[in-house]
């Protein structure tokens, strides 16, 4: 592990590289079917969050 990130939302859902040099790393996030106490304290939960990293990642292979 290099990295631990910890993230202003319970439910992270599918993280991934991205940006010309594939180091921001988008994240999605789930507000589905969460309580409405936790989403009133989780504001960010169902957004898209990013940050930048040292490493570049991988690009997606869509090859079928």
């Amino acid at each position: 592990m290099l990295r631990e990130v910890r993230l202003p939302v319970r439910c992270a859902t599918m993280p991934c590289f991205g940006g010309a040099d594939l180091k921001t790393v988008y994240v999605t996030t789930s507000r589905e079917k969460r309580p409405p106490a936790e989403l009133a304290a989780q504001p960010w939960a169902g957004c898209v969050l990013a940050f930048e990293v040292d490493v570049p990642g991988l690009p997606v292979n869509f090859a079928v």
